[in-house]
């Protein structure tokens, strides 16, 4: 026998999550990176195609694959009863939705050619699309891992770029 508040409780989410959708949310699931932890300048992508920013958020979450709910006018994502503050970078290219709201903003996808060992300031990456970049801003990152994947990606005419499964993005200009 189900007990009043547990009825109460399924109706209060079940009225959430319909207000939510008449909103202009929906629900997707992130592909990448694995696993997502939910972190502030994480770059995150739908599968859907969009990729979107983790904004102002230090959660965590170690996540494979999370189905979430996205609320694009609202900037936020749910994932597991949080809510992350998010910025869209790029939108679906097979989106079906009719938004008013666009962003102008490229995004490179692409791998890094070869061994990736991290940054250290003036770091220059060669990509397999051809393109070479060269980081701009000073940090230092030490990691090493084999041909991984990389967005870039302009926000207020700076370029970044997100290396997969590392948590910080970093400035960069194209040489190349």
């Amino acid at each position: 026998m189900i007990s009043k508040f547990l009825m109460m409780l399924l109706g209060i989410i079940i009225f959430n999550h319909t207000i939510c959708m008449s909103q202009g949310c929906f629900e997707s699931t992130i592909l990448s990176p694995k696993p997502f932890m939910g972190n502030n300048g994480e770059i995150f992508k739908l599968s859907d195609g969009s990729l979107w920013e983790v904004k102002y958020e230090n959660e965590y979450l170690y996540e494979y694959y999370p189905k979430i709910i996205v609320c694009p006018q609202k900037s936020i994502i749910s994932i597991k009863g949080k809510i992350l503050d998010v910025q869209l970078i790029k939108k679906s290219t097979n989106s079906k939705k009719n938004n008013s709201e666009t962003i102008e903003n490229d995004v490179i996808e692409s791998k890094i050619d070869g061994e990736f060992e991290g940054w250290d300031g003036d770091t220059i990456f060669k990509l397999i699309n051809g393109q070479v970049w060269q980081q701009t801003d000073f940090q230092i990152t030490l990691s090493l891992k084999l041909m991984p994947k990389v967005f870039i990606y302009k926000i207020d005419n700076i370029y970044k770029m997100q290396v997969e499964g590392i948590e910080k993005s970093i400035q960069v200009i194209r040489l190349k």
